[in-house]
């Protein structure tokens, strides 16, 4: 697929949609990524729904589980829906600004598809998003703004968002661990640990307290 025409690509993402990427990103203190079912109309790229896969978490890398997103293709198959809707990849710097890293465009040339769209939040509710073309002729459009559509009342409350959230984290997250000591040697040495609930942090009341207003 090549862009083409003056119509830049505009990126849409429904409230329900913002919501969770914008828990997964809070509530992770690490990276954070996932992939996402996109709607085409033209120039205009709707999100519909984003998702964690099983990967392994740090706070300067997020590595996806091949044999995850395989098995996620798979399944979107068996249930009658498009795979070809699976063209968002979304990620988080954490605290970092939202630079696109050699590593982020790597993983972006490593999908397969027409296209791809990706986003890159941290926690300071910065985002930024851009579309890529997966063919021989690649494009990039970057600087790409991602627009909520208006609230229709249909978010879920958010402390059962929160903890499903924080559920699917304890699942599907491992995090890795570095630079140990041996024999008062420093080494770096590898290995994964479950991602532990206390990592989140506690719920503000903000957030627990009808607004009443």
């Amino acid at each position: 697929m090549n862009w083409t025409g003056n119509t830049p690509p505009e990126i849409l993402i429904t409230p329900q949609a913002f919501q969770k990427l914008r828990l997964y990103i809070d509530l992770c203190p690490m990276e954070i990524g996932g992939l996402g079912e996109v709607e085409r109309d033209g120039h205009r790229f709707l999100i519909t729904d984003l998702f964690i896969l099983p990967q392994k978490v740090s706070p300067a890398e997020t590595e996806l589980d091949p044999a995850a997103m395989l098995e996620i293709l798979e399944c979107c198959v068996a249930e009658g829906r498009n795979p070809a809707s699976l063209c968002l990849w979304w990620h988080s710097h954490a605290e970092m600004d939202l630079e696109w890293s050699e590593t982020d465009k790597r993983t972006i040339a490593n999908f397969s598809g027409d296209f791809m769209i990706s986003v890159v939040g941290n926690k300071a509710g910065a985002f930024a998003c851009r579309l890529d073309t997966l063919d021989s002729n690649g494009q990039t459009l970057g600087d790409l703004s991602l627009t909520i559509l208006p609230s229709e009342g249909t978010e879920v409350d958010e402390a059962v968002l929160r903890s499903a959230i924080i559920a699917e984290m304890c699942e599907k997250l491992q995090v890795i661990n570095k630079d140990l000591q041996f024999h008062e040697i420093p080494v770096e040495v590898e290995f994964l640990s479950p991602f532990p609930p206390e990592l989140c942090p506690p719920e503000s009341p903000s957030s627990s307290v009808p607004d009443d207003r």
